[in-house]
């Protein structure tokens, strides 16, 4: 998953302009097991191997449906009303989120 997540990170990074300068931490925690946190800030991206007590917004998902949501195969909104996501914080920003990854397909 670290290696899907970093892939990502670094497209975001070579081109911020998808980001829709958004300003935000998320914390992706895996049912699995294992935890990330994403922050978006002035046009960058940061990834971290641990949920951060700062984010404005957690997605707890199977590993599965985090690489579907990345690759596009799963709309955010759709496996939120599915209980395939569930959302803790702003779920404003779990649907701005999803328009940003659309921006990096």
């Amino acid at each position: 998953m670290r290696e899907t997540l970093q892939k990502l990170v670094d497209k975001m990074n070579e081109d911020p302009s998808g980001l829709d300068h958004l300003s935000a931490t998320y914390n992706f925690i895996l049912s699995e097991g294992g935890q990330y946190s994403i922050e978006f800030f002035d046009q960058g991206v940061e990834l971290n191997e641990e949920a951060t007590d700062h984010a404005k917004c957690s997605l707890r998902l199977k590993k599965e449906n985090l690489h579907k949501l990345i690759d596009g195969q799963l709309n955010a909104t759709s496996a939120f009303m599915m209980g395939k996501i569930k959302v803790d914080g702003n779920i404003g920003l779990a649907l701005k989120l999803q328009n940003v990854l659309n921006n990096y397909r």
